[in-house]
């Protein structure tokens, strides 16, 4: 999203709503992908050399279970705020800043559940849906 500087009149603030597609955003990362465009609407003030910039995304996101290789998918929302020195500058794209608020997002460790089991360490069954003969070894 681009914000051209010369749209301001006044102290009047503008507000932009936009479909972003993740790929523009390259946040495809790892075990976490977004199946669907995502949602950004923005509000900005200008005021001297100084762009403040309030945005809200939303959309959904899929993960691969840490534990038991389960995809799923969850919402993801996150409001954000954003501080730009304008001088001298005739528009700021705020995409990269988006991007990197959404990849701070990311969980370290992703579960399906909060009592996931994970998968068997020797026969490999999803100890979630099935159950399994494996004796503990040691």
């Amino acid at each position: 999203m681009k914000i051209q500087i010369n749209q301001f009149k006044g102290d009047k603030s503008l507000t932009f709503e936009e479909e972003v597609s993740p790929d523009d955003l390259d946040i495809d990362i790892g075990i976490m992908h977004f199946p669907k465009p995502l949602y950004l609407k923005a509000e900005a003030w200008k005021s001297d050399n100084d762009l403040t910039v309030e945005a809200h995304v939303e959309g959904e996101r899929a993960f691969t279970c840490s534990l038991c290789l389960e995809e799923f998918n969850n919402v993801f929302e996150k409001d954000i705020t954003l501080h730009y020195d304008i001088k001298g500058l005739d528009s700021v794209s705020i995409d990269q800043d988006v991007r990197d608020e959404i990849l701070l997002e990311h969980p370290i460790r992703v579960l399906c559940r909060p009592d996931c089991r994970g998968l068997c360490p020797y026969c490999g069954a999803n100890l979630n849906t099935e159950s399994c003969d494996c004796q503990v070894r040691e």
